[in-house]
């Protein structure tokens, strides 16, 4: 590591390798508190398919995973966040790279005009209050298996 500390390390690997990263400190130290990353295949994906995100906070911890999907229903990391805390603001900071994303790979339909204005047309979340606080939210009654069936 040649004297860089793990996270040092770890943010000149991801740049290497082509991977989006956003990463911010605590305002009063040079400690990193927040952390998301994208792989360059996840962008090209979002790119191709942008209409929906499914964001989860499972597990109880400050760990967030940006879902797509393709048209045939299959699922793809767009990007992982690990977050020193599940506060509102934090969500926002998150929501904000996220968004980065999306407004960086707006598409064209080959004739000049804009498909998608760079933000998802369907966001999906668990029940975490932190993550959109002022956004109307419908609620699943039950849940539902891989194949449809309860």
């Amino acid at each position: 590591m040649q004297g860089r500390n793990t996270i040092e390390e770890v943010l000149r690997l991801s740049a290497e390798r082509g991977y989006t990263v956003f990463h911010r400190n605590r305002e009063d130290s040079n400690v990193l508190s927040d952390m998301a990353v994208a792989h360059p295949t996840s962008i090209a994906m979002i790119r191709t398919w942008p209409y929906i995100l499914i964001m989860d906070t499972t597990y109880n911890m400050p760990l967030l995973e940006c879902v797509g999907m393709t048209p045939t229903g299959k699922n793809f990391i767009v990007a992982t966040a690990f977050m020193c805390n599940e506060q509102a603001t934090t969500y926002k900071w998150v929501l904000q790279q996220i968004k980065y994303l999306y407004f960086t790979s707006a598409m064209s339909n080959g004739q000049g005009s804009v498909i998608n204005e760079g933000e998802p047309l369907v966001v999906l979340t668990d029940r975490e209050s932190g993550l959109m606080p002022k956004t109307h939210r419908s609620e699943c009654v039950g849940q539902v298996d891989r194949d449809g069936v309860r």
